[in-house]
């Protein structure tokens, strides 16, 4: 699969190709176990790499950078003269979202659409308790939404637009007013007015995590491949275009990336969360970003020119960025060299997330049954290993597929449970009386860690528990294919 843009030796976008290869050192050598990266300066790539089994035709969930691209869908609004920032938000959503007996309260309905993508909603702290939470996976029989219901239960503390504090509902509601507005999904919208320009390949890859009402959760679960993301940044760095195409109004740029001055009711914990929000964009301390959980990055950096994502699995996300500045930051304008260039040409090629180690010598069948230490959930009981020829078969209970690990090799399957799907690469061996092996699912930042031991116990342990849960097949959304 081609870059999305021009290409180009870092050294003649005047970037010195050693930074960037310090960069790559310095993500591995920390533990942030990176998935990909696309990196480009002057609108030129001059860097893009997967680290294997991951792959530019993979998609991955973006968690809450699906914020930036739920601004961007009001933002083509905007730009249609369709909706207004200054718009009540519950005036854009369908009177049918609701039950006839629930009242909007007062501070509810004097919320804005703007002050939802500013996170200004008046709470004090995360509106998403348990009760939206729950409601999300509830039925409809009548085309109401149980989860807006859940979130008017708890109304803001404060006037709206008074305050900053982080908060899904706000983006929730954003998603829902896109809803009302348009007649359609957040992606019906998005797929041909942007994705299929900044990605021909992503529209139809495109996935977004919905509720049981088939509502997208906006302020995450987009599942998009890099190149994808990175054009998303490179059209806000060069203020709304695309390749010649004017896609957004540079009004729309200015609004979305400026910080408001609203206090701020939370304390933030690193420095690059210290810079202000916009419309559903960080200010940094250099240039802007979306961001997701556990290290999905949109970096915009106007002074010097560069758009660049990240996709990976790190829960020190403030670490990355440190390496940004530390390592990519400097290398700007500073002279490079053909080797340089040759020899970071070379390490995108062979990049590789490290491959599980043990042997095939080991019993040619063994069953475990789930340690109630492991943090996987509770349905994943028990499971049965049987070598062949690729490797191995697990046939994990609770799933109605078995699970391929590859031996000295990634090998690919799914997790299957009804009609959800979530796919894996995998790859494992013995490591004396204990078989190890190593599950990636490889559209989520995630992986799994199976450890099967001679006393019959296994664990199956979470590298990171993702936010949706100890489950994975919560976060599938693919459907499997029944023969």
């Amino acid at each position: 699969m081609a870059s999305l843009l021009p290409t180009s030796a870092p050294s003649a976008q005047d970037v010195d190709a050693r930074g960037v290869l310090d960069f790559l050192d310095a993500l591995e050598r920390d533990g942030h176990d990176p998935h990909s990266i696309v990196l480009s300066r002057h609108g030129q790539v001059i860097s893009r790499g997967w680290w294997a089994p991951y792959s530019p035709n993979r998609i991955q969930l973006l968690y809450s950078l699906s914020k930036s691209f739920a601004a961007t869908a009001v933002g083509l609004l905007v730009d249609e003269g369709r909706v207004s920032l200054d718009t009540p938000v519950f005036d854009l959503i369908p009177s049918g979202s609701l039950p006839a007996d629930v009242t909007i309260p007062e501070r509810y309905r004097r919320l804005t659409l703007g002050q939802c993508l500013q996170m200004a909603t008046g709470h004090d702290t995360e509106a998403w308790l348990p009760g939206p939470n729950q409601a999300a996976y509830l039925p409809s029989s009548d085309g109401t939404d149980p989860v807006l219901t859940a979130i008017l239960a708890h109304e803001p503390e404060h006037e709206p637009g008074s305050a900053w504090a982080y908060n899904q509902v706000a983006t929730y509601l954003v998603a829902a007013a896109v809803r009302g507005v348009t007649g359609g999904s957040l992606l019906d919208l998005l797929r041909p007015r942007l994705l299929a320009r900044l990605d021909p390949d992503s529209p139809d890859a495109a996935r977004w995590h919905v509720t049981a009402t088939g509502r997208e959760l906006g302020f995450s679960g987009l599942h998009l491949g890099t190149d994808a993301v990175h054009a998303l940044a490179q059209t806000y760095l060069d203020r709304g275009r695309w390749q010649g195409e004017q896609l957004l109004s540079e009004d729309w740029v200015t609004t979305a990336t400026t910080p408001t001055d609203l206090p701020n009711r939370e304390e933030a914990p690193n420095p690059d969360w210290t810079h202000g929000y916009g419309c559903s964009f960080w200010g940094a301390r250099l240039g802007y970003r979306g961001d997701g959980a556990y290290g999905q990055f949109a970096i915009v950096l106007p002074e010097q020119d560069i758009a660049l994502a990240i996709t990976e699995e790190t829960t020190d996300m403030q670490g990355v960025l440190d390496l940004v500045w530390e390592h990519l930051v400097p290398a700007v304008d500073r002279p490079g060299s053909a080797d340089d260039d040759a020899e970071l040409a070379r390490r995108l090629e062979s990049l590789a997330v490290p491959m599980p180690g043990g042997s095939a010598d080991g019993p040619l069948r063994a069953s475990w049954t789930r340690s109630p230490d492991s943090t996987v959930a509770d349905r994943y009981a028990a499971a049965e290993l049987t070598a062949d020829a690729r490797g191995w078969s697990l046939a994990l209970e609770g799933t109605d597929d078995p699970i391929a690990i590859g031996h000295g090799q990634w090998t690919e399957s799914a997790l299957v449970v009804g009609d959800a799907m979530l796919p894996v690469v995998a790859a494992g061996g013995w490591q004396g009386e204990e078989f190890v092996a190593q599950l990636r699912l490889v559209e989520l930042p995630h992986r799994l860690l199976l450890r099967g031991r001679p006393d019959g116990s296994m664990t199956l342990d979470w590298h990171e528990v993702p936010l949706y849960g100890t489950d994975p097949i919560a976060l599938a959304v693919r459907t499997a294919e029944k023969a």
